[in-house]
């Protein structure tokens, strides 16, 4: 079943005025600029209508807004690339992020106890980006790049910030994830129990749901007004049996009630 939501503004000559419409480009115009990371630093007009699911009549359109804010480029081969606007964009959210420097410590704490990598991931519209990372020592281990996005209904931080939403956002975001995938569809109805019992246990966890052979789990930082990061164990699957995926999340209640009170202490 698709969840649909309908949002009313103001009123034009006596009648409500829709804001579905414009609030969905807007959204759209972000998936596009989320679209470009490390693995895929360049796109063209058709791979961009591809990862948006709108038709290239629009995409050249939203390609158009980015452009005139000095966020894309084109790079000379029919291709367009994030512009050196972004650079500092990135280097002032890196600064602006207090909870990333404050997180460091106890995550480098805990990736060295646990000896498995350690991820920070806030959200940024209908992505889960990460902030910060420790890598594991181990000689098998997995990086994992700052500044990837991924989808919100998919991974162990992801689906704990998406659990966390307003009911609204969450179901604008699902149907989103169905619009660019229908097949997503049949799994809607599991993953909203998954959410809810996320919410109820406070850790969420996944097994290969972003890379093969990895589980992860995470657990939420919060604030004055609820969970406002994931902070996340990343391993390989065959290093996590039962006991030590249970071992894990206990670990990471801790570093994340200690990120939490040390977060607390600068912005209470």
């Amino acid at each position: 079943m698709t969840i649909t939501k309908t949002a009313l503004t103001t009123k034009r000559n006596g009648q409500p005025v829709r804001a579905t419409a414009a609030d969905g480009s807007s959204r759209k115009i972000l998936r596009a600029l989320l679209a470009f990371s490390i693995d895929k630093p360049r796109h063209s007009a058709e791979s961009l209508a591809e990862q948006i699911g709108v038709p290239l009549s629009s995409t050249y359109r939203y390609i158009g807004i980015l452009r005139e804010a000095d966020l894309i480029d084109e790079d000379g081969r029919g291709s367009f690339v994030l512009a050196p606007r972004v650079i500092g964009l990135a280097q002032a959210a890196r600064a602006g992020t207090d909870l990333a420097s404050i997180a460091r410590p106890h995550m480098k704490r805990a990736a060295q106890e646990a000896g498995e990598t350690v991820i920070l991931i806030r959200r940024s519209g209908d992505r889960a980006i990460c902030i910060e990372r420790v890598e594991s020592s181990s000689r098998i281990r997995l990086t994992f790049e700052v500044g990837t996005a991924l989808p919100l209904h998919r991974g162990a931080g992801p689906k704990l910030l998406l659990a966390h939403l307003p009911q609204a956002e969450c179901e604008a975001t699902l149907n989103e994830a169905i619009a660019r995938d229908p097949s997503f569809a049949t799994h809607q109805k599991a993953l909203l129990r998954e959410l809810a019992m996320i919410r109820e246990q406070g850790w969420s966890e996944s097994r290969a749901e972003i890379t093969p052979h990895v589980y992860a789990a995470a657990v939420g930082v919060r604030d004055a007004n609820g969970v406002v990061a994931a902070v996340s164990f990343v391993a390989p699957a065959f290093r996590m049996p039962k006991a030590s995926q249970i071992k894990l999340r206990e670990q990471l209640q801790q570093v994340a009630n200690d990120i939490t009170k040390a977060y607390a202490a600068v912005t209470f």
